[in-house]
């Protein structure tokens, strides 16, 4: 059975990835962000993260700690589009890809 999406991401003030992204203007790190990606599109595929590829990725606006991201995933056949957004601005959009089988 397939999750529901959209998903939602928080990350606490607290975290210790704040620590050194950055001092003083704190920001969720982008490989972060991807890593949820991969996470989710792996929980959504039956699959491990390793088996996907990160085609595509660009980021356009941080996300600050306590900022809730949105996350939007469209599966296909062998890839899937993702868009990350907080409130109505686009964090970041890409690509995943894994082999047909």
């Amino acid at each position: 059975m397939a999750e529901a999406y959209p998903r939602t991401l928080r990350v606490p003030a607290g975290h210790p990835v704040f620590r050194g992204h950055f001092p003083g203007r704190p920001i969720v790190p982008g490989v972060m962000l991807l890593e949820w990606v991969l996470d989710e599109c792996a929980r959504l595929r039956a699959c491990a993260p390793s088996a996907l590829r990160v085609r595509e990725a660009k980021f356009f606006a941080p996300l600050q700690p306590e900022q809730t991201a949105v996350l939007q995933l469209e599966s296909g056949e062998s890839r899937c589009t993702f868009s990350i957004s907080h409130e109505k601005a686009t964090i970041a959009r890409g690509i995943l890809e894994w082999d047909a089988n």
